[in-house]
């Protein structure tokens, strides 16, 4: 189930990962030799999101 808190979150991280990749492009443009801070950033974001909405434990059990 698709929670507001997870969507939060997955929006916040799709964020992160956007502005790493856009330093990591920026970094190649301007040869500041940071391309692999703004690609970690990138990665750790998106494992991030991977971890948010893949459920470890299996589907919700519902109340009765």
């Amino acid at each position: 189930m698709v929670t507001k808190r997870s969507i939060a979150v997955t929006g916040i991280l799709l964020g992160v990962a956007f502005a790493g990749v856009f330093h990591a492009i920026a970094a190649l443009v301007y040869d500041t030799g940071l391309r692999y801070v703004g690609l970690g950033v990138a990665a750790l974001a998106l494992l991030g999101i991977l971890l948010e909405n893949v459920s470890i434990t299996g589907p919700p059990r519902e109340d009765e």
